[in-house]
């Protein structure tokens, strides 16, 4: 979570890069938003947005933040992630923090294919192939045909589920692809293009990806284009 607070900077040199034009009018989700800041910061750059918040104790700050924010081009809808379809297609899909949170990777990145126009901006933790001391992950296992880790979010009871804010909704575990299944689980959704953004590791990305935070939490930023 070190970084999350400066995505927006990133993901803006990087639409901006994908869109020379301008961003006005072009259609963004944004997955498990959470309160909806990083909402707030994309409808700010002109995109139409919409955020996608399943726990009501989390959507609640989203329509509090909306009426405080002269954005009518921003709007929050509370859901599952799973059914953004119902609200799209989009242009962009931002998942930033969640894909690691599902018990079907594969599935969701299918999902976002074939509802997404051009881009997908993917911030996720994946399954190194050694554990990890800083999270309770399995043994090396598969889940959908492909390897990853299996991650405990917690225990499924209606009270700790809605506490858990920063956890899953439906599932009480969730499956972490390896980065070499999670590029092919892209691929597989239909982007052609997969690219890995480090500058969120800035100013030293040497130290970030030798000991630092992409080395502590095998997390990475993930550019996907058709």
């Amino acid at each position: 979570m070190l970084r999350a607070q400066h995505a927006p900077a990133q993901v803006e040199r990087t639409l901006h890069l994908l869109y020379p034009n301008g961003l006005a009018g072009l259609r963004i989700v944004d997955l498990g938003c959470l309160e909806g800041g990083f909402s707030v910061e994309l409808a700010r750059l002109g995109m139409d947005v919409t955020g996608v918040e399943v726990r009501p104790v989390n959507f609640e700050n989203c329509m509090h933040i909306k009426q405080h924010v002269n954005l009518p081009n921003l709007k929050f809808v509370n859901d599952t992630a799973w059914n953004f379809s119902k609200y799209g297609p989009f242009d962009v899909v931002f998942c930033y923090g969640l894909l690691y949170h599902l018990d079907r990777p594969v599935e969701f990145l299918r999902l976002i294919g074939n509802n997404c126009k051009r881009a997908l901006f993917l911030h996720t933790h994946f399954a190194a192939d050694h554990p990890n001391p800083k999270f309770n992950l399995s043994a090396m296992c598969e889940n959908e045909g492909m390897p990853g880790r299996w991650y405990a979010e917690h225990d499924g009871t209606p009270a700790t589920r809605e506490d858990a804010k920063w956890s899953s909704w439906e599932n009480t575990k969730s499956f972490w692809l390896t980065k070499g299944a999670l590029m092919q689980a892209i691929t597989g959704a239909g982007f052609r293009h997969i690219f890995e953004q480090y500058d969120f590791l800035l100013p030293d990305i040497f130290k970030e990806m030798c000991e630092g935070y992409y080395a502590e939490e095998n997390r990475g930023m993930f550019i996907a284009v058709r």
